[in-house]
């Protein structure tokens, strides 16, 4: 495989698992609106706690 291809191959793949990841932020980001809850603040390294906590932040400005 050439290394231009390899290239390809790996950002596909960071797409994937950014996509993955964006999905799941969304799941508990819900989960804690809905369930009141911080799951993420007790579970998850603080950065990926703190994106969550601005996707709640997002939603709950769109929904009023």
């Amino acid at each position: 495989m050439s290394k231009k291809d390899e290239i390809k191959k790996l950002k596909e793949r960071i797409e994937e698992l950014e996509f993955v990841k964006d999905f799941q932020q969304d799941i508990i980001a819900d989960m804690e609106l809905i369930t009141g809850v911080d799951m993420s603040k007790k579970s998850l390294p603080k950065t990926l706690a703190d994106e969550i906590e601005k996707k709640k932040q997002d939603r709950l400005k769109e929904n009023g």
